[in-house]
Order: structure tokens, then C-alpha cells, then sequence
């Protein structure tokens, strides 16, 4: 590997690490050098990706979280750099969707969205941000969504959430420019695994697939691909931005 995307030595927390994307991201990750913290309420999901960045060679760390508990996000800051002694990188994945209508959405799930969404990834930010500090300089990168491009006639919580999180996004990345910190997100469109087969049950999202240009969805390992980049010195003067992956979708939403 080119020693521009080379990121031996450091050390990653990647949440929501237990299911596809995060597992995909934890694995490019390995693949390029870093030991990775993986974080996640899934705890059989979370020793099946710590064996898979073991076998490539890295330390793996399974550390059970529920990112929307502050107690938990300390714990997991913690524990972190109680195993390895610093943190290089953080990866905030975790995230879902309900969707509902407008109309439908109640106070508790619009705030729940919003809380996983969004919340989740300032407070995990701001829990590493001290440490990053002190070792002079880290990477975050947020997964955020397509669907804070367009409007969302049934999903308005979390594309609302989504939305806020480019904005945090660029909030950060220039007020942490400063301690070396750069911030950035990745804008997946329809990803390909399992449940892509369930969003083309519902004819609105499947009239929005067919449109797409390239014809298909992002796989996770292109998604964990790109946070590598990102992680690495070939983005080193990169921050503040949100890199779309959705096969050109949002070229036709003007």
C-alpha cells in the first residue's frame, strides 16, 4: 500500500461496528494499518468483526455501547485509550431510519431519530476531540446520507437528522482547524446489502433506484475504501466536506 493511505500505527473507534457498513469500514481500516475500538449494542456481532480486523493482522477491541447514553461514550473513550493510548480516528456509523409521514411522527420517535442521528455523533466528537487535542491532531469522519439532499415525503426525522449532520460537519471542522482535527463526512445513497432488497418493496424508493445513473448502490467496502482515504495523509489538507457516494443520484434531484 502506498504509504499516502497507510495508516499503520494509528488506532480507530468505529461505531455501529457490528452490522454491515461499520463491519466493512472496520475491515478497510485493518486492511491499512489501524488497530480498530469497534462499538456497537450488538455483542455477538461486534466478536464476529473483531476475529475478521484480527485475522488481517490488527488489534480489535469489542467494547458494547450504546452511543445515545453519554455513560456509554465515555466508557467507550475510556476503554479505548486504556488498550491502545491514543485515538487517530473515529468513525461515527451508527445510525437508522423509521420511516413515517410527517404527519405520523411523533415526539418520541422524531427525537429518538434525531438523537441516534445526530446527537450520537456530536457527543461521540466531542468525547474524543480532548484526546485528539493533547496527541496534536485526529480524524472524524460522520456517515451521513443522500437523503439530506432532497426532501423526504416519509421520512422527514431522519432526513432532517441527516441533514444537521453536514452542518456539524462543517461547524467542527472549522472551529477544531485549529488542533489539527480534520472533519468530514461520506453521503451513502442506497447501500447494497440486505435490506436494499426490502427498500425496493416500496414504490417511491424504487422509482428513485432506477433513476440512479450508475444503475446501482454503494457497497460497504467502497464506503470503508473512502473513510480510509480519508483518514489518511492523501486527505491531509481535506476537511469540512461530505463526499456523496450514491451513484449520481443527486444530479437529478434539481
Amino acid at each position: 500500500m502506498s504509504s499516502w493511505f497507510s495508516l499503520e500505527g494509528k488506532v480507530a473507534i468505529v461505531t455501529g461496528a457490528s452490522k454491515y457498513t461499520g463491519g466493512a469500514i472496520s475491515n478497510e481500516l485493518a486492511k491499512a494499518g489501524a488497530d480498530v475500538a469497534l462499538a456497537a449494542r450488538t455483542v455477538k456481532g461486534l466478536e464476529k468483526v473483531a476475529d475478521e480486523v484480527r485475522e488481517k493482522g490488527r488489534r480489535a477491541l469489542p467494547i458494547p455501547t450504546d452511543v445515545t447514553k453519554v455513560e456509554d461514550i465515555k466508557n467507550m473513550v475510556q476503554k479505548t485509550v486504556d488498550e491502545f493510548g491514543r485515538i487517530d480516528i473515529l468513525v461515527n456509523v451508527a445510525g437508522t431510519d423509521i420511516p413515517q409521514p410527517a404527519l405520523e411522527v411523533s415526539e418520541e420517535l422524531w427525537e429518538s431519530m434525531v438523537r441516534l442521528n445526530l446527537t450520537s455523533h456530536f457527543l461521540c466528537s466531542q468525547a474524543v476531540a480532548p484526546i485528539m487535542i493533547k496527541q496534536g491532531g485526529g480524524c472524524i469522519i460522520d456517515i451521513a446520507s443522500a437523503e439530506a439532499y432532497r426532501a423526504s415525503v416519509t421520512n422527514p426525522a431522519y432526513s432532517s437528522a441527516k441533514a444537521g449532520l453536514l452542518n456539524l460537519v462543517m461547524s467542527l471542522a472549522a472551529e477544531w482547524g485549529q488542533y489539527k482535527i480534520r472533519v468530514n463526512a461520506i453521503a451513502p445513497g442506497f447501500i447494497d446489502h440486505p435490506y436494499l432488497e426490502y427498500a425496493m418493496q416500496i414504490p417511491s424508493l424504487k422509482e428513485i433506484f432506477d433513476r440512479i445513473p450508475l444503475g446501482r448502490g454503494v457497497k460497504p467496502e467502497e464506503i470503508g475504501a473512502t473513510v480510509v482515504f480519508l483518514a489518511s495523509d492523501a486527505a491531509a489538507c481535506t476537511t469540512g466536506v461530505t463526499i456523496p457516494m450514491e451513484g449520481g443520484m443527486t444530479t437529478l434531484m434539481g
